[in-house]
């Protein structure tokens, strides 16, 4: 007999897993009808997306409270025969985090919107956009195979396209759409493959199924589908070398980057290498592997991090180098401590990028933090959610972060990975000091731009940064208790902290003057942290504008002149296949088709020419007939 919590549980799934999808369709074709100019944009697209995420949630929350810390599994048949994965959905405890953190976080984000996207035109387009990629992200978390895990992941992907790109008719907002489209390809290329690597040497592609066939595969084989599963994570989560994409996704709307860039889609690859822990546990050299490029990535970009001036890619390299801490816990095999990261990181950082949202709102599009100043007293309700969600990522105890940050550098600890656990101090102290100096340069002191008259935001950003305060502050201490035996890791921490923070104040509050003269006496490091390593520029230099491959003796075989002569050849080819097109369509296809008419006219013309319409006529042929037939059968 099926459980009906069971069966009502998988009801309220399917249900929170389609309102979001139903919701996109309609809005996306009713985002063809454009406000006439002069007339305010239509309301009616925000209240609606943010009723069905506020529907979602409710269901969602309905199918977790079901399950009772079990497991649910829905399937719906096979996808594609011979693969073995099925229509199934998965809720376990791994991903009823992600579920509701979506739910909460995609709420506040559609909250937020309707106040910071008011005075846009297409609002249609923009919280269809929303709504899909919250569909994809949930498909993506209860998804019960990789094959329908890839779906959502490549849904995400096209939302994060989409949504990056709302504000198309900028060049910087296309282009930065391109690049992260294009680098998030190599990573997918490699789960891909990998997905595909499971399906033939498993027999299939879901979860329970590769976790009992793993066990018995040559040792060569886990090694390589775990490398090509962790590239995968390396391009969503952003992780060096792929992590360029991110900052320059910036150019989206900032509720965007609150929702997709710093709390969801970037932690799928988190979630990948958190699903595929099974697989892990069997190669231990490949989580090593993750552990080191997690304490690189979080160290690299918390560098750079302290020299950003722009206040949203001070918080884009801020959520590379949190993801690094996860990607280090794990490849320690510390999975909750990762995920219970994932949580706090998501509450504190879409607060960081929605009250930066309300200060570039309040400064009418400003985003340098050399151009701020004295916001404190001007936007108080900002400030102060800010100053939560900045103490928060700084590690200040009591605070969510806290928990979840020491629990992945016990882990270290614990493990004998000094190195590990001295680089993620390191990185700690970073934190603390450019998540200080980012709250010293926007609210402290006093303008650097006299003519920025900043105005108060509406209710509706309000209410999303009291809320997620609150989370930041109560999260920590509803899911980890304080763990008193690891209280010298917890004094230290907390001495880490509290250093960043008074640096953070002394050079930027206190005495600004001393911070100008070590920038010109560490000119070179400074140049190299605002130069983001260079990183950036040889991607440029030697992918896209130089050359790829050389001979022995140094002569080009793919440079930029043979690759603009590439496309300027396609672009001619191209032109002319379409003249070729449209002369077939319009002579030959158009021929055709007026032919066909032509002579089915010829041939109805007797019959075209007895419809006259008048009733006479019919009258006299009826006689006709009848008089016909009735001399056929006498001549007979």
């Amino acid at each position: 007999m099926i459980d009906p919590h069971y069966q009502s549980a998988s009801y309220a799934l399917l249900i929170t897993l389609t309102l979001p999808l139903a919701g996109c369709i309609l809005l996306f074709f009713s985002a063809f009808r454009t406000t006439p100019p002069g007339r305010p944009p239509a309301r009616w697209p925000g209240l609606f997306a943010t009723f069905l995420m506020l529907a979602s949630l409710v269901f969602s929350i309905g199918s977790v409270a079901l399950i009772h810390r079990g497991t649910l599994m829905a399937s719906a048949g096979e996808w594609i025969p011979g693969f073995g994965p099925s229509w199934s959905l998965q809720l376990d405890w791994l991903s009823s985090w992600l579920l509701l953190l979506v739910e909460i976080i995609g709420l506040m984000v559609h909250l937020f919107s309707l106040g910071y996207m008011s005075e846009e035109r297409s609002q249609s387009r923009y919280f269809a956009g929303l709504l899909f990629f919250v569909a994809m992200m949930k498909l993506l978390v209860l998804s019960g195979s990789y094959l329908l895990l890839f779906a959502g992941w490549e849904g995400v992907g096209l939302a994060s396209y989409l949504l990056i790109a709302y504000h198309f008719e900028r060049p910087r907002a296309a282009q930065a759409a391109t690049k992260a489209f294009i680098v998030n390809r190599i990573g997918d290329g490699g789960l891909l493959l990998g997905i595909i690597a499971l399906a033939f040497t498993c027999s299939s592609t879901n979860y329970a199924d590769v976790a009992l066939a793993a066990a018995h595969l040559p040792h060569i084989t886990i090694t390589l589908v775990c490398t090509l599963l962790v590239i995968g994570a390396i391009g969503k989560s952003a992780q060096f070398p792929l992590h360029v994409w991110l900052p320059d996704a910036m150019e989206g709307p900032t509720p965007v980057s609150a929702l997709i860039h710093s709390a969801t889609m970037v932690c799928a690859g988190v979630y990948l290498l958190a699903r595929s822990s099974f697989l892990l546990n069997l190669a231990p050299e490949v989580g090593e592997g993750v552990a080191v490029l997690g304490a690189i990535t979080a160290l690299f970009a918390a560098s750079v991090a302290l020299a950003e001036n722009d206040i949203k890619r001070v918080l884009a390299y801020s959520t590379i180098s949190q993801l690094g801490f996860m990607f280090v816990a794990l490849g320690l095999r510390a999975d909750r401590a990762a995920m219970f990261h994932v949580v706090t990181h998501a509450f504190f950082k879409s607060l960081l990028f929605l009250g930066a949202g309300a200060v570039i709102h309040a400064l009418h599009g400003e985003q340098n933090l050399k151009h701020m100043g004295g916001l404190r007293r001007r936007l108080p309700v900002t400030f102060w959610t800010m100053c939560i969600a900045s103490l928060t990522l700084a590690g200040l105890p009591g605070l969510s972060a806290f928990f979840s940050k020491d629990l992945i550098l016990e882990s270290s600890l614990a493990s004998g990975h000094n190195i590990l656990t001295v680089l993620g101090t390191i990185t700690s102290l970073f934190t603390a000091c450019y998540s200080w100096r980012l709250m010293s340069l926007a609210f402290f002191g006093e303008s650097r731009r006299h003519h920025l008259t900043p105005h108060q935001p509406p209710l509706t950003m309000h209410a999303p940064l009291i809320v997620l305060a609150a989370c930041c502050i109560l999260v920590g201490w509803i899911f980890v208790p304080i763990h008193w035996e690891a209280w010298p890791l917890m004094l230290s921490s907390t001495a880490v902290a509290l250093l960043g923070l008074w640096l953070a104040w002394y050079f930027y509050v206190a005495h600004p003057e001393r911070r100008a003269a070590i920038d010109r006496r560490f000119a070179p490091v400074t140049g190299l942290l605002r130069s983001r390593w260079y990183i950036d520029a040889l991607y440029e230099q030697h992918v896209l504008n130089g050359l790829v491959l050389r001979t022995a003796n140094g002569a080009a075989l793919l440079d930029r002149s043979l690759i603009n002569r590439t496309i300027g050849g396609l672009v001619k080819l191209s032109r002319r296949t379409s003249r070729l097109f449209n002369w077939t369509d319009s002579r030959i296809l158009d021929g055709i088709v007026r032919f066909i008419s032509t002579f089915t006219r010829f041939l109805s013309w007797p019959s075209r020419a007895l419809q006259t319409g008048f009733v006479q006529t019919y009258a006299l042929l009826f006689i006709v007939g009848a008089i016909a037939v009735l001399g056929y059968y006498l001549v007979r």
